[in-house]
């Protein structure tokens, strides 16, 4: 494959998925409490989805927002910081609807807002963000992305703080007078986030870890951008075997390896050749080490090598405490700098939160930092940590 070839622009490994297969209990929760917000107000809530990097948690929100389409809500995209000024959230939901309205009607979601376009009314000016809510009618779903930033608010004070919170809160509990849901996607601090928020319990199924694919969705979505997207001929099972052995069901990895398949099916002919696949593969790996040197950016080699050392002996699930994560960091760093450092790897996803334990979350990433970064050394003396 050419240099061209891997740097193509139509690669795209981020956003909304082209090919979207699997989620669909996910979709289905989701579904059951959009029906409930519009039935009663009142049961508006927050819809959470926590995740490593890579798991394809914009892709979700993207069917999330086409299925809240379906069922008759506007859809809008805020940040958190735009929550903070009511003048400012009402012109981003405005904006962001006239937006996703576009996509939906005219783009691949092919679906027809038509039918109850007139009867969403998105608000108008008011004093908080809390009453640009208020003001409007008819269903609305608020879709936070890279929703771990909610930190910020969490940690903020003074009186445009304080509305963000009071508008949070009332969304969470159905106190905004209409059908109002908030779905929120981020990194393995975020529900720490809106916990600080003051927003613990989530409803039945409205908290998701969001993890691997599938082997089945893994394989549909293959298989679609083989035959679709790179017009492959012939059988493609040996092409999806060899692709699905190599990316662990994880979205990105998916994708990256799928779309270089088919740019180079169509740069070459689309027949499926074993030195074709070879190439994919070569290249595809590729992809998979510059995501994995992208998410440690910002460690240097030395934090790498502590945070490899930790994870060298662990039990079945690939999960190690955090005394033992510390434990390696002050080893080198000392504690201040140890607990910046993890910090660090959290917020960048090169560690993520499982139930109170950590792990380096995609198996081929946790392999690559072994590979790459693990030094064997004597123990030291006595724990560094306890």
């Amino acid at each position: 494959m050419s240099d061209s070839d891997r740097r193509s622009p139509n690669i795209k490994d981020r956003g909304r998925a082209k090919y979207f297969h699997g989620r669909k209990q996910i979709l289905a929760d989701f579904k059951e409490r959009l029906e409930f917000a519009r039935d009663d107000p009142e049961e508006g809530t927050t819809f959470l989805i926590q995740a490593a990097p890579g798991a394809g948690k914009t892709a979700l929100l993207h069917e999330c927002a086409r299925l809240a389409a379906i069922e008759g809500y506007a859809v809008a995209e805020v940040h958190p910081h735009k929550l903070l000024d009511p003048e400012v959230l009402h012109e981003s939901i405005d904006t962001s609807w006239k937006r996703w309205r576009r996509w939906l009607t005219h783009g691949s979601a092919s679906v027809d807002v038509g039918v109850f376009k007139a009867e969403v009314d998105l608000g108008g000016a008011a004093k908080t963000p809390l009453g640009v809510i208020e003001k409007g009618k008819g269903g609305l779903v608020l879709l936070l992305d890279e929703a771990q930033l909610m930190d910020d608010l969490a940690m903020g004070t003074g009186i445009p703080f304080i509305g963000a919170k009071t508008l949070l809160t009332a969304i969470h509990n159905g106190r905004t007078g209409r059908p109002v849901m908030l779905i929120a996607a981020g990194l393995s601090a975020t529900k720490q986030a809106f916990n600080d928020l003051k927003i613990s319990r989530f409803k039945d199924n409205c908290y998701v870890e969001l993890g691997p694919l599938k082997p089945e969705a893994e394989r549909a979505v293959i298989q679609d951008w083989l035959k679709e997207d790179g017009k492959a001929k012939g059988n493609p099972m040996a092409w999806i075997d060899a692709i699905a052995a190599e990316t662990y069901g994880w979205p990105q990895h998916v994708s990256a390896y799928a779309q270089v398949a088919a740019v180079h099916l169509r740069a070459t002919g689309q027949k499926m050749t074993p030195e074709k696949l070879n190439t994919v593969l070569e290249a595809g790996r590729l992809k998979r080490t510059k995501f994995y040197e992208a998410r440690a950016d910002g460690l240097i080699e030395e934090h790498r090598v502590a945070i490899a050392r930790a994870f060298v002996d662990v039990r079945e699930d690939s999960t190690q405490t955090y005394s033992v994560i510390m434990g390696s960091l002050m080893q080198d760093f000392g504690k201040s700098n140890a607990a910046s450092i993890f910090k660090r790897a959290l917020d960048k996803g090169v560690l993520d939160n499982r139930a109170g334990r950590f792990c380096i979350p995609i198996p081929s990433m946790r392999d690559w930092f072994l590979d790459n970064y693990f030094i064997e050394q004597d123990p030291p003396d006595k724990p560094l940590f306890a």
